[in-house]
Order: structure tokens, then sequence, then C-alpha cells
């Protein structure tokens, strides 16, 4: 009996491991969308949606 449980789990084990690195690569290859940009002036790391840098008040494209 105990020979039984011990290879279900062996076997579960062994999917759920598969199953973990497949989803490790899917979320490797979709690279998220980038949240900030650089200033061109200060070179301080800002919003993306930033319409004027808040360290060097300078206007942004």
């Amino acid at each position: 009996m105990a020979l039984v449980v011990f290879l279900i789990v062996k076997s579960v084990n062994k999917i759920s491991d598969a199953a973990q690195k497949l989803s490790k690569k899917d979320e490797q290859e979709e690279a998220p969308a980038p949240t900030t940009k650089v200033c061109p002036y200060c070179k301080s790391e800002i919003d993306i949606e930033a319409t004027r840098c808040p360290h060097c008040t300078s206007q942004l494209n």
C-alpha cells in the first residue's frame, strides 16, 4: 500500500514540475511593457505618461 502511494506522489510531483517549467518559459517570453522612461535632460527615471519631469520641470515630448 505504501509503495502505491509513493508512486502516485512521485508521478504527481513530476507532472507538477513539468507544468512549472512550462509556465516559467511562457513568463520569460512575454516581456512586460515599460512603465518608466528616462528624462533626456536630467537622466532621472520618470513615469511613462509624464509630460513634464518632476525633478527638473522640463517639458517632455
